[in-house]
């Protein structure tokens, strides 16, 4: 049973295997956050382990995540959860099957990059 303190911890995913991605998510990460890195919902353990996290970053185009579609179906359907999930690149059909499980927003790579300080400051209450 996590904790209040476990609860208010400042934490997100980055669902990506790319050592450059995270590389420059962990440059932009603010002092007091803490990254979850996985490229697959088991890696992070039960869904109060996900629900433990403020917002996750998923890379579309990475070859590691082997559904990037249905990890966002598993973690809206099955986890029933409404973590806020960031999507970077992707083709346009990739997005709108993304969009068709209720991925929150989409960036080519570079733009939500740039992004990242609003997202920390947005999910840092």
């Amino acid at each position: 049973m996590p904790s209040i303190s476990d609860r208010m911890r400042k934490r997100f995913i980055l669902m990506a295997s790319d050592p450059e991605l995270r590389a420059v998510v962990a440059t932009t990460t603010p002092e007091g956050w803490e990254m979850t890195e996985a490229t697959d919902l088991d890696d992070l353990g039960d869904w109060q382990e996900v629900l433990l996290h403020r917002f996750m970053l998923l890379n579309l185009d990475d070859p590691e995540i082997a559904d990037p579609i249905e990890l966002i179906d598993t973690l809206r359907r099955e986890y029933q959860l409404n973590i806020a999930v960031f999507c970077l690149g992707g083709s346009q059909e990739r997005r709108d099957a993304a969009r068709s499980v209720r991925a929150d927003r989409f960036f080519d790579r570079d733009v939500g990059l740039q992004r990242l300080p609003e997202f920390f400051a947005q999910f840092g209450w």
